[in-house]
């Protein structure tokens, strides 16, 4: 029988076994599914695990379940796309089976995270990267079984070798906790019972604000807190928090029984010496910490007492105390001795921080052979009252040994003297009076690879006796040290802080280079030296008046070997020497020599209204400056963004540059060379006017392409966005091919000019606007003006092609120009030209007409040919047009019609003239043909502008009219809805006056 229940226990084992083997195996997909679903349903953010790494046993902590998840996270979703919430190395749950089988409150036996990574973000407007939940529909529990329906207890928890951020914009903070250890147990499902934590954070970094409180510091925390969830009260039991070698206990209790926070909390330093209060200081705290000398004790006590809410704060204490204190370094010969402090800090609870008092009673050290003594008292937050104290006598080098500093070295003697009493109210321009002197002798101050501050001398004071602020004296007496060498002194004297008035004299050197290794700036370079002697007395009232002639400023600079290089201007810009001197009403440059980019520069002049122009709003700078230059390649200044130059090409994408509006300067110009775009212009002379936004250009002159150039006429950017230029152009003996290669207007307007040979002269005003890249923008052209043509020639051309093929005459493969001269006129996207000769072959022919921009041509020809010249299908035509039988014998004029485009002219045969006609009445036949023509495009602009006006006239007498309409209706609905609103009251007045007459008058049976 026994052998039989053995084996029939052995069996149930087995299979137990078996099954614990077998059924997570069979479940796990089911089960994986399971938690992606519901993770995929209730999360707005997205998840991801290591599937092949997702883990169901029952064996490992049997009887309970173990889930486990590797190389977990949690990824936001939009406001905080692709950004990590959590990462967890190993994320395991182990869940009490027997609870989940026959309990109504299931149990976590244990919570493990192995290496997590929280990163906690809030944005300024409070949205938090946490809020990761879908907000659910179904409908709200009733609160009476809310908190019964559902419930879970967890046994144990525990966080190893953690990272947590936490970043609050709204407040702002910044909280980093690295090397997170924790563990904790507690039992939730209860409504009363003992949490015990224990946590160990390696390196702690706080942040509000701006301002750094802590910084990798260590904490260790042993906690245990009576959890009363009931009525949300947490009281502390035993309890140890040590922040680096600083440890503290806390007693007492924090509650919610609402809204408002009740507390009753006290804290005490826990047989804490000296040293320990010493590895708080920043940067104390490292590998020679350990190896310091401290002696002393430490009381630090207070409490944190009240009700928190939006109308109260509780009370707080803060007791710090020190005797006979001392601490050394090691290997450092000197001590800190006989430290004494005594701080109270402590406020009543309520909403009137004013009852705020801070009150440093004691504070001495003795540091080697340098005493200082301080005291401090203030009194409320909003008018503060205050008595200062603080007197010291300190050699900068013994405090350097004592408080070794990396890479900072220091010497020389500090002397304070300071004592302060009285209230501040920046309602009534009232301060405490002061009484404060300091000075340095033989200063030295070295930080790192930077060149040291030597020789520094000075001595100050600031003294008020009455409190009033504009009985303030501070001074600033000789001032003296030197960087890198270089000297530089300094005196002030600011008196009256209502209305600031200053003395002021500097003079001195300054290296910039050394000074970029001291204050380096990203993306920038900076060297060279600047030597100033300077003198300024004013008053803020004159700035703020804008009295600038009464700032007396006056002085000298010099600069020399300067360079600067930044991201705004790669090209670098150099000065090799220049100096001014200023006075309140200019300032007058003399010798400048520098360069910009390729550009050499050499400038003398001056510069007025600077001050207003410094200080003040709307100001212009005004002067007058002679410039000179070899070589000015302006392609370097037209391009914001140089780096989208091809490195093959020196080319740069042009864009409109700005004429400030606050610049009155004439440059008196004589620059040998000046490339822009793709020209080069030699001998620049000539006056550049920048004035209200236009840059003028007066009796300007230039030689380029082998022609000689004088212009006068503005560059207008007051509009940015229709700039616009107006220019007379005087041209002498300019190559037509060349004009064509070079100025796209040419291209646009005389397209014949790519096949021409030959010089041209004009006297051409030309006016429009200006596209975003520089180039003229066609259709604004308005110009005209005389262009004279001594000798060119125009061959290949489809042009002289197309007329040939009509004609049927010989001896016509060119166009030859000989003493001509074209009036021309610009207007409306077309050139309009008046007759002039020209030699078509051998024939003398009068043209007139016009072409656009757009390619199109216009013009009628008129051959003067003998009659014997034109072959016999010609003369039967003519013989036609003119009514004469047989072949023409006197000369005739040949009218031919060309149309169509350039690249594609259409000739035709438009009619003929026999024997009588002359050169004259051609001219004036075509002249009277072009007339027409200009006319006709007039009225068709004039019509085109008048259905325009009458369009839009309409358009806006109907949009008044359903403006009117709209308002009415609107009118109608507000006065409906008063009448029912009137309606309605009334209605309800008289039910509620029959009622109380019904009552009154009603017996009461």
């Amino acid at each position: 029988m026994m052998k039989k229940l053995l084996i029939v226990l052995g069996s149930l084992v087995g299979i137990v076994l078996l099954a614990a083997i077998i059924l997570p195996m069979i479940f796990k997909d089911d089960i994986q599914k399971a938690v992606d679903k519901a993770m995929a349903e209730n999360l707005n953010a997205k998840v991801y695990y290591n599937i092949d790494a997702f883990s169901l046993s029952v064996l490992r902590n049997f009887p309970n379940v173990t889930v486990s998840m590797q190389d977990f996270g949690v990824v936001n979703n939009a406001p905080f796309e692709g950004d990590t919430l959590v990462s967890v190395g190993n994320f395991e749950l182990v869940v009490n089976l027997r609870s989940v089988l026959f309990d109504d409150q299931p149990r976590l036996s244990e919570v493990n995270l192995n290496n997590p990574n929280l990163y906690i973000r809030v944005l300024e407007d409070g949205r938090a990267n946490y809020d990761i939940t879908v907000a659910s529909e179904e409908e709200e529990v009733p609160a009476d079984t809310a908190a019964s329906e559902f419930s879970i207890g967890i046994d144990h928890w525990e966080i190893t070798d953690g990272n947590i951020i936490y970043e609050d914009l709204t407040l702002p903070m910044l909280m980093v906790l690295q090397n997170v250890n924790h563990s904790g147990s507690g039992d939730f499902t209860l409504d009363e019972f003992d949490m015990e934590t224990l946590t160990e954070i390696g390196a702690l970094t706080v942040n509000y604000d701006g301002v750094e409180y802590m910084t990798n510091k260590q904490v260790d925390a042993d906690v245990t807190m009576l959890m009363d969830l009931a009525n949300m009260k947490f009281t502390f039991k035993d309890n140890t928090v040590a922040v680096n070698n600083f440890k503290m206990g806390f007693d007492g209790f924090f509650a919610m029984p609402g809204d408002d926070m009740v507390m009753d909390i006290n804290y005490a330093a826990k047989e804490n010496t000296f040293k320990s209060l010493f590895s708080l200081v920043p940067g104390a705290y490292q590998e020679d910490f350990n190896g310091l000398t401290a002696e002393g004790t430490v009381n630090f006590n207070g409490f944190i007492r009240g009700t928190y809410n939006d109308n109260s704060m509780p009370a707080f204490k803060m007791e710090l105390g020190t005797q006979n204190a001392m601490f050394q370094y090691p290997d450092l010969p000197t001590a800190v001795t006989n430290i004494d402090v005594d701080l109270l800090v402590e406020t009543e609870e309520g909403n009137n921080l004013d009852n705020t008092v801070v009150n440093l009673e004691t504070f001495h050290a003795q540091m080697g052979n340098n005493p200082l003594d301080a005291k401090f008292l203030m009194r409320g937050l909003d008018k503060p009252y205050i008595e200062a104290m603080a007197k010291a006598q300190l050699d900068l080098g013994e405090l350097n040994r004592m408080f070794p500093m990396d890479s900072l070295s220091m010497k020389g003697n500090f002397d304070i003297d300071l004592n302060a009493k009285g209230t501040y109210d920046s309602t009534t321009n009232t301060i405490p009076q002061i009484n404060l002197a300091m000075g340095m002798q033989n200063g030295f101050v070295k930080s790192g690879e930077y060149p040291p501050l030597e020789n520094i001398n000075f001595t100050s004071s600031v003294v008020n006796e009455s409190g009033n602020m504009a009985q303030t004296v501070i001074r600033l007496n000789n001032f003296n040290m030197q960087m890198a060498g270089e000297p530089f002194s300094a005196n002030m004297v600011l008196t009256n802080l209502d209305n600031y008035t200053w003395d002021l004299n500097v003079n001195g050197a300054i290296d910039l280079e050394e000074l970029m290794h001291i204050y380096p700036m990203e993306g920038m370079e900076l060297a060279g030296r600047i030597t100033a002697n300077i003198s300024s007395q004013g008053k803020m009232s004159d700035v703020e008046a804008e009295n600038y002639q009464a700032l007396q400023t006056s002085g000298s600079m010099e600069v020399k070997d300067f360079s600067y290089v930044g991201e705004d201007f790669p090209q670098g810009f150099t000065i090799s020497n220049a100096k001014g001197e200023f006075n309140p009403q200019r300032i007058t440059l003399s010798n400048f020599d520098g360069a910009a980019g390729s550009t050499d520069l050499r400038m003398n002049g001056y510069l007025a209204n600077y001050i207003a122009y410094i200080f003040g709003e709307n100001q212009v700078l005004k002067g007058e400056m002679a410039l000179k230059s070899g070589k000015m390649n302006l392609n370097e200044f037209m391009s914001e963004d140089t780096e989208e130059v091809p490195e093959d090409t020196t080319e740069a994408a042009l864009e409109v540059v700005e004429v400030p509006k606050d610049i009155d300067f004439v440059f008196t110009s004589s620059i040998a060379e000046v490339i822009y775009d793709d020209l080069t212009l030699n001998n620049f002379k000539g006056d550049l006017i920048v004035r209200n936004g236009v840059l003028r250009m007066d009796q300007l002159g230039f030689n380029t392409l082998g022609g000689q150039f004088a212009m006068s006429g503005a560059y207008d950017t007051r509009d940015m966005q229709k700039p616009a230029f107006d220019f007379n152009l005087d041209i002498n003996e300019l190559a037509i091919n060349k004009a064509y290669e070079s100025f796209n207007t040419v291209q646009a307007l005389a397209p014949v000019a790519e096949k021409m040979e030959g010089n041209f002269s004009t006297d051409f005003q030309i006016a429009g606007l200006l596209l975003p890249d520089m180039s003229p923008d066609m259709n604004t052209l308005d110009g005209k003006g005389i262009i004279s043509i001594a000798d060119a020639a125009l061959k290949d051309s489809k042009l002289v092609e197309a007329i040939t093929k009509v004609s049927k005459l010989n001896n016509t493969d060119g166009i030859t120009l000989n003493d001509v001269k074209v009036r021309a006129e610009v207007k409306n996207g077309r050139v309009f030209v008046e007759p002039f000769d020209v030699n078509i072959g051998n024939f003398k022919t009068t043209l007139a007409g016009s072409n656009g921009i757009d390619g199109s041509v216009d013009y009628i020809a008129k051959m003067n040919i003998p009659a014997g010249a034109v072959g016999s299908a010609v003369n039967s035509v003519i013989a036609q047009l003119t009514g004469a039988n047989g072949a023409v014998s006197s000369n005739i004029l040949l009218n031919l019609k060309i149309g169509g485009t350039y690249d594609d002219p259409k000739v035709s045969l438009a009619g003929a003239e026999a024997g009588e006609s002359t050169t004259q009445s051609a001219k004036a036949a075509v002249a009277a043909k072009v007339a027409q023509e200009k006319k006709e495009l007039e009225q068709e602009l004039q019509k085109q502008k008048a259905e325009a006006e009458a369009k839009a006239k309409a358009e806006a007498e109907k949009a008044k009219k359903e403006a009117e309409a709209k308002a009415k209706a609107e009118a109608e609905k507000v006065k409906e809805e008063v009448k029912e609103e009137v309606k309605e009251t009334t209605e309800e007045v008289k039910k509620e006056a029959k009622k109380k007459l019904k009552k009154i008058f009603d017996p009461p049976y």
